[in-house]
Protein backbone atom coordinates (compact mmCIF):
# COMPACT_ATOMS: atom_id res chain seq x y z
CA UNK A 1 0.00 0.00 0.00
CA UNK A 2 1.31 3.18 -0.68
CA UNK A 3 1.52 5.94 1.82
CA UNK A 4 -0.40 8.88 1.11
CA UNK A 5 0.49 12.34 2.33
CA UNK A 6 -1.23 13.25 5.23
CA UNK A 7 -2.28 17.12 4.77
CA UNK A 8 -2.82 18.47 1.29
CA UNK A 9 -1.09 22.14 0.83
CA UNK A 10 -2.56 24.94 1.16
CA UNK A 11 -4.84 25.45 -2.14
CA UNK A 12 -3.88 28.56 -4.42
CA UNK A 13 -6.85 27.85 -6.80
CA UNK A 14 -9.82 26.52 -5.10
CA UNK A 15 -13.21 26.54 -6.69
CA UNK A 16 -15.07 29.94 -6.81
CA UNK A 17 -17.93 28.78 -4.59
CA UNK A 18 -15.30 27.31 -2.06
CA UNK A 19 -13.40 29.73 -1.68
CA UNK A 20 -16.25 32.80 -1.28
CA UNK A 21 -17.61 30.40 1.08
CA UNK A 22 -14.60 30.36 3.02
CA UNK A 23 -14.38 33.79 3.52
CA UNK A 24 -17.75 34.42 4.25
CA UNK A 25 -16.73 31.62 7.23
CA UNK A 26 -13.53 33.05 7.82
CA UNK A 27 -15.04 36.45 8.57
CA UNK A 28 -17.50 35.12 10.72
CA UNK A 29 -15.22 33.53 13.07
CA UNK A 30 -13.27 36.53 13.05
CA UNK A 31 -16.17 38.62 14.68
CA UNK A 32 -17.02 35.63 17.10
CA UNK A 33 -13.27 35.42 18.15
CA UNK A 34 -13.38 39.24 18.52
CA UNK A 35 -16.28 39.03 20.40
CA UNK A 36 -14.87 36.51 23.24
CA UNK A 37 -12.40 38.46 23.62
CA UNK A 38 -14.50 41.06 24.57
CA UNK A 39 -16.95 39.15 26.71
CA UNK A 40 -13.93 37.89 28.51
CA UNK A 41 -12.39 41.40 29.03
CA UNK A 42 -15.35 42.19 30.22
CA UNK A 43 -15.45 38.81 32.69
CA UNK A 44 -12.21 39.32 34.17
CA UNK A 45 -12.94 43.24 34.61
CA UNK A 46 -16.29 42.74 36.43
CA UNK A 47 -14.47 39.40 38.05
CA UNK A 48 -11.82 41.90 39.38
CA UNK A 49 -14.17 44.67 40.75
CA UNK A 50 -16.47 42.02 42.18
CA UNK A 51 -13.54 40.60 44.19
CA UNK A 52 -12.44 44.15 44.91
CA UNK A 53 -15.49 45.73 46.30
CA UNK A 54 -16.01 42.19 48.22
CA UNK A 55 -12.46 42.81 50.05
CA UNK A 56 -12.73 46.20 50.86
CA UNK A 57 -16.30 47.17 51.25
CA UNK A 58 -17.88 43.52 51.81
CA UNK A 59 -20.14 44.51 49.34
CA UNK A 60 -21.59 41.61 46.81
CA UNK A 61 -23.52 43.63 44.15
CA UNK A 62 -25.45 41.65 42.44
CA UNK A 63 -25.17 43.41 38.82
CA UNK A 64 -21.73 42.12 39.09
CA UNK A 65 -22.90 38.33 40.19
CA UNK A 66 -25.27 38.57 37.02
CA UNK A 67 -22.47 39.27 34.81
CA UNK A 68 -20.62 37.18 35.29
CA UNK A 69 -22.71 34.80 34.86
CA UNK A 70 -23.64 36.01 31.52
CA UNK A 71 -20.27 36.22 30.37
CA UNK A 72 -19.39 32.52 31.18
CA UNK A 73 -21.94 31.03 29.70
CA UNK A 74 -22.17 33.42 26.64
CA UNK A 75 -18.25 32.53 26.46
CA UNK A 76 -19.02 28.67 26.33
CA UNK A 77 -21.92 29.15 23.33
CA UNK A 78 -19.72 31.63 21.60
CA UNK A 79 -16.52 28.96 21.74
CA UNK A 80 -18.62 26.15 20.45
CA UNK A 81 -19.73 28.56 17.90
CA UNK A 82 -15.78 29.40 17.26
CA UNK A 83 -15.06 25.59 17.50
CA UNK A 84 -16.81 24.73 14.97
CA UNK A 85 -15.16 27.48 12.69
CA UNK A 86 -11.97 25.79 13.28
CA UNK A 87 -13.05 22.27 12.89
CA UNK A 88 -12.61 21.63 16.56
CA UNK A 89 -15.72 20.26 17.64
CA UNK A 90 -16.20 16.57 16.25
CA UNK A 91 -13.78 14.63 13.99
CA UNK A 92 -13.37 10.77 13.60
CA UNK A 93 -10.09 10.89 13.67
CA UNK A 94 -9.32 6.96 14.61
CA UNK A 95 -11.14 6.00 11.48
CA UNK A 96 -9.90 8.50 9.50
CA UNK A 97 -6.55 7.53 9.40
CA UNK A 98 -7.03 4.73 8.07
CA UNK A 99 -9.13 6.49 5.13
CA UNK A 100 -8.08 7.85 1.54
CA UNK A 101 -8.22 11.47 1.39
CA UNK A 102 -10.79 11.43 -0.92
CA UNK A 103 -13.09 9.21 1.90
CA UNK A 104 -11.90 11.06 4.37
CA UNK A 105 -13.49 14.24 2.57
CA UNK A 106 -17.01 12.23 2.53
CA UNK A 107 -16.57 11.42 6.43
CA UNK A 108 -16.09 15.08 6.99
CA UNK A 109 -19.09 15.85 5.15
CA UNK A 110 -20.87 13.09 6.99
CA UNK A 111 -19.58 14.49 10.46
CA UNK A 112 -20.68 18.31 9.50
CA UNK A 113 -24.13 16.55 8.82
CA UNK A 114 -24.67 14.86 11.59
CA UNK A 115 -23.31 18.26 14.05
CA UNK A 116 -25.83 20.35 11.82
CA UNK A 117 -28.73 17.65 12.53
CA UNK A 118 -27.15 17.94 16.10
CA UNK A 119 -27.01 21.83 16.24
CA UNK A 120 -30.32 21.57 15.44
CA UNK A 121 -32.02 19.49 18.15
CA UNK A 122 -29.86 21.97 20.04
CA UNK A 123 -31.70 25.09 18.49
CA UNK A 124 -34.74 23.43 18.99
CA UNK A 125 -34.01 23.02 22.85
CA UNK A 126 -32.39 26.21 23.08
CA UNK A 127 -35.45 28.15 22.09
CA UNK A 128 -37.72 25.93 24.81
CA UNK A 129 -35.90 27.21 27.30
CA UNK A 130 -35.65 30.34 26.21
CA UNK A 131 -39.26 30.34 26.24
CA UNK A 132 -39.36 29.36 29.63
CA UNK A 133 -37.11 31.67 31.28
CA UNK A 134 -39.48 34.48 29.93
CA UNK A 135 -41.80 32.92 32.62
CA UNK A 136 -39.09 32.53 35.19
CA UNK A 137 -39.40 35.43 38.11
CA UNK A 138 -36.19 35.61 39.30
CA UNK A 139 -34.59 38.79 40.60
CA UNK A 140 -32.23 40.53 38.82
CA UNK A 141 -30.34 43.61 38.82
CA UNK A 142 -28.97 44.25 35.70
CA UNK A 143 -29.43 41.22 33.06
CA UNK A 144 -32.59 39.14 32.97
CA UNK A 145 -32.32 35.52 33.31
CA UNK A 146 -34.00 35.41 29.93
CA UNK A 147 -31.16 36.70 28.16
CA UNK A 148 -29.23 33.83 28.98
CA UNK A 149 -31.94 31.70 27.33
CA UNK A 150 -30.88 33.30 24.21
CA UNK A 151 -27.56 32.24 24.06
CA UNK A 152 -28.56 28.30 23.53
CA UNK A 153 -30.35 29.15 20.11
CA UNK A 154 -27.91 31.82 18.50
CA UNK A 155 -24.92 29.27 19.69
CA UNK A 156 -26.34 26.40 17.67
CA UNK A 157 -27.95 28.77 14.77
CA UNK A 158 -23.89 29.85 14.51
CA UNK A 159 -22.70 25.98 14.27
CA UNK A 160 -25.38 25.18 12.26
CA UNK A 161 -23.70 28.11 9.47
CA UNK A 162 -20.45 27.40 9.73
CA UNK A 163 -21.04 23.71 9.53
CA UNK A 164 -23.23 24.15 6.12
CA UNK A 165 -19.92 26.15 5.37
CA UNK A 166 -17.86 23.34 5.43
CA UNK A 167 -20.21 20.97 3.44
CA UNK A 168 -20.50 23.40 0.65
CA UNK A 169 -17.14 23.87 0.45
CA UNK A 170 -16.00 20.07 0.69
CA UNK A 171 -18.67 19.47 -1.13
CA UNK A 172 -17.75 22.26 -4.02
CA UNK A 173 -14.17 20.53 -4.23
CA UNK A 174 -15.77 17.38 -5.15
CA UNK A 175 -18.03 18.03 -7.69
CA UNK A 176 -14.58 19.58 -9.10
CA UNK A 177 -13.24 15.97 -9.01
CA UNK A 178 -10.81 17.63 -6.46
CA UNK A 179 -10.44 17.01 -2.71
CA UNK A 180 -11.06 20.30 -0.39
CA UNK A 181 -6.88 21.04 1.99
CA UNK A 182 -8.02 18.54 5.40
CA UNK A 183 -8.27 21.06 8.32
CA UNK A 184 -5.90 20.85 10.92
CA UNK A 185 -6.08 18.68 13.83
CA UNK A 186 -6.20 19.13 17.15
CA UNK A 187 -3.04 17.64 19.04
CA UNK A 188 -4.44 15.72 22.06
Amino acid sequence: MAAEPESAAPDAHPPPLAGRVRRFDDALGHGERVLLALVFLMLVGVGFYRTLVDLLFNQRPLWAIELIKVSVFAIAMLGAAYATHLHRNFSLDLLSRYLSQKNRAFLRVFVHLTTILAAGLLYYGGNLVRESLKKAHEAHELVPISVIGWFVPAAAALIILHSVNHVVVEVSYLAGGRIAPEPDQAVG
